[in-house]
């Protein structure tokens, strides 16, 4: 566990940490600490026209970039809100305790040679979180803070001017990457960029957790490496989602080798994407696969009101552009609703006679940048059973003779119009990614109307969009109190060595908590042949049984349907036989003897995997044989709901096999449940003992689900 800046509910950041951040976002007084770095980021300082007091330290010159040095950190006469700190590594960390003791209130740090590198800076990593105190510390090994609000921005590189201070505030892992989103041609507006680097005293949660309240923020943008520490960025998630303020991630490392590239540049520890894809399913985090869809995404949520829904009215004056924006839009999930005969009836007459009203609705070429019959056209499709418009429109490249046509303008003008006389957002889409000009771009924003670059991402982020409105509605109906139990179980580590328990105690402590079993019976061999003829009636399973032969198939411990006394006792004595061959050092004495399962339905399985950090993770996938070969299961991190287990089955691609799949009868989808939430349970009540757990099959029927085969490998607790 690391020692993070959480107060100790471990909720929200500590008092003074608390202000020492406001401070460094809102700085009355700004130090720089440094040479080059510092002379860069003065000079974009200067050019912004910060308003407060600028102090300058460095011990041989007497001035940089037009600005007077003092010697000392001691000289500087009154301490500083923010600070930026450009020396080496260990120079930093002496650094840092002097603005400590100052009551300095935050700190970038620009150096390198921390957690980064592994153990040989961990030492070091330890010294700089302690003398940073309750100093609001980013970094280190970070770039630097451009703030839009204030303009007391620690920025070593210029970046463009915004005529807004209010937009989305981005913390990135990456220095370089943030660089590249504050300088986009897209028109996404900002209030702060952050550049978090190593996030030894500041991580994403303390970020979020001091951003929220504040009224320049419309969302929070995240690029990241990996999580430091789950419970407390889904804490922070979850309180951002109780203010309807969006979480917006694109995370790199979701490739093996991005993965490797990710740990190694900030010591983040990158989890297995499905962990990723599924806390952030949990949380409501928007995820974006690209860096030009999350800045489409920042932007969307920035301008736009919430959508009340998916369906969209589409227009251009192109077929072309028309049929892929019905395929990108069916395939984002959004709806494109027929125009009603009264639409049509309305429209009609507007158009040539070749002219179709649809949806996507082509105006044809003959109306382009026709103001005074497109506006009646569109008011008339957003009037209908829509939740927004979308207009199709490409700009032409710079040096083109058509740049700046005044028909883009009157088309616009008409989107506008409809948009404000319906009542509904409305979107502007280019099919080119840099098919809309950044004046334009400000143009459309000033009449209402969000610029989206590139329609395969305008569709994807209208319907993330979408899915975000939806995800407040259903919170501010269910006033957010089940909010809570969204947030995974935080694990110790084990110590000690992993062991093995049988089968037989296995299902015996996973039916304590409500799991269907076979009725079964431990037995030596004498008792198997002592058992009377009424006991082999119907046919039988028999099983195994040692706390150190978890494998049974392998080791020849499984024999199936077999029956009366004699197939029962072969059976028996050829598991001795092959256990021993197999496994020499085990002494097969017991057996698990079971009656013999129906066919079922389908066959599940499901499991509980420990993992460092997300913590229990639950996974639901198709059993028996299709395990390895369809790799269709689901990841839930635990606690988790019904709902949450109801919802990962029916995504299985085997879920028809429990629907009533070509007339077979439905499995009792209630018992299914039922069992996925018995092993939940098991697992919830042995945090600090279970290491792993498998079911595998649960065999599902129509009238129930019975877990024939269980695992479960604990570290015990120590006397």
């Amino acid at each position: 566990m690391h020692d993070f800046p959480l107060d100790a509910a471990g909720t929200r950041m500590r008092p003074a940490l608390r202000r020492n951040f406001r401070r460094l976002l809102a700085p009355q007084r700004m130090a720089f600490i440094g040479g080059t770095q510092v002379e860069r980021t003065l000079t974009t300082l200067r050019d912004r026209e910060f308003a407060g007091e600028v102090h300058v330290v460095h011990p041989k010159r007497s001035e940089i970039a037009g600005y007077r040095c003092v010697p000392r950190i001691a000289d500087i006469p009154s301490p500083p809100d923010a600070v930026f700190l450009a020396v080496n590594a260990d120079a930093t960390i002496r650094a840092l305790d002097e603005l400590r003791r100052i009551d300095a209130g935050g700190v970038v740090c620009y150096a390198s040679g921390f957690a980064e590198i592994g153990e040989a800076g961990a030492e070091r990593n330890r010294a700089f979180i302690q003398a940073s105190g309750d100093m609001a510390v980013v970094g280190p090994n970070c770039y630097g803070l451009v703030n839009y609000v204030n303009h007391g921005s620690i920025w070593p590189s210029p970046f463009p001017v915004l005529e807004t201070q209010r937009g989305a505030a981005v913390i990135s892992q990456s220095g370089n990457v943030t660089g590249h989103i504050v300088s986009n041609g897209r028109s996404v507006p900002y209030s702060y960029l952050i550049s978090a680097g190593n996030q030894a005293v500041l991580g994403f949660e303390d970020y979020i957790d001091g951003l929220v309240d504040d009224p320049n923020v419309t969302c929070l943008g995240l690029f990241m490496e990996g999580i430091r520490d789950v419970p407390a960025f889904a804490r922070a998630c979850l309180l951002a989602r109780s203010k309807a303020i969006p979480v917006i991630v694109c995370r790199s490392g979701r490739s093996d080798l991005g993965a490797a590239m990710a740990a190694s540049h900030t010591s983040s520890l990158a989890g297995r994407n499905e962990y990723y894809e599924a806390l952030f399913a949990r949380l409501g985090v928007i995820e974006t696969e690209t860096v030009p869809q999350f800045l489409e995404m920042m932007k969307i949520a920035s301008l736009s009101a919430p959508l009340g829904g998916t369906r969209l009215a589409v227009s251009s004056s192109s077929g072309g552009d028309n049929g892929l924006a019905a395929d990108y839009c069916s395939f984002a999930g959004l709806q494109l609703p027929p125009p009603t005969e009264t639409q049509v009836a309305a429209i009609q007459p507007l158009l040539p006679e070749f002219g179709h009203v649809s949806n996507p609705f082509d105006f044809t070429a003959g109306n382009w940048g026709n103001e005074k019959l497109l506006t009646p056209m569109l008011t008339t499709l957003l009037s209908g059973a829509v939740d927004a418009g979308m207009l199709v429109v490409d700009f032409a490249p710079a040096g083109s003779p058509y740049r700046g046509s005044p028909a883009h303008d009157a088309m616009d003008r008409a989107l506008a119009a409809a948009g404000k006389a319906a009542g509904k957002p409305v979107y502007h889409a280019s099919v080119n990614t840099g098919g809309i000009t950044p004046e334009a771009s400000q143009r459309m924003i000033a009449q209402g109307i969000v610029p989206l670059q590139g329609l395969h991402d305008a569709a994807q982020v209208i319907a993330r969009w979408a899915a975000h409105g939806e995800r407040v509605r259903r919170d501010a109906a269910g006033g957010g109190a089940a909010l809570d139990r969204l947030v995974p179980h935080a694990v110790p580590p084990l110590t000690g060595a992993p062991r093995t328990v049988n089968e037989a105690d296995s299902k015996r402590r996973l039916a304590a908590h409500g799991l269907t079993v076979p009725d079964g019976r431990v037995l030596s061999r004498a008792e198997l042949a002592g058992l009377p003829d009424e006991a082999f009636a119907a046919p039988m399973v028999l099983k195994a049984l040692h706390d150190d032969l978890p494998h049974k198939t392998e080791a020849g411990g499984v024999a199936l349907n077999l029956r009366g006394r004699a197939e029962i006792l072969a059976a028996a004595d050829r598991m001795v036989d092959s256990v021993a061959r197999h496994a020499p050092q085990i002494r097969l004495e017991r057996f698990l003897l079971e009656p013999m399962q129906a066919p079922p339905l389908a066959e599940l399985i499901v499991g509980v995997k420990r993992d460092p950090l997300f913590g229990m993770v639950l996974v639901i996938g198709a059993g028996g044989i299709l395990v390895e070969l369809v790799k269709d299961a689901v990841p839930l991190l635990l606690p988790v709901g019904r709902d949450d287990v109801e919802a990962a089955l029916r995504g299985l691609k085997c879920f028809p096999l429990l629907n009533g799949f070509r007339g077979r009868p439905a499995a009792d989808l209630t018992a299914v449940v039922d069992a996925v939430m018995a092993i939940a349970a098991y697992a919830g009540a042995h945090l600090d003992t279970l290491a792993e757990l498998d079911v595998n099959p649960l065999m599902v029927g129509p009238a129930g689900a019975v877990a024939v085969d269980a695992l479960i490998v604990e570290v015990p607790r120590p006397d």
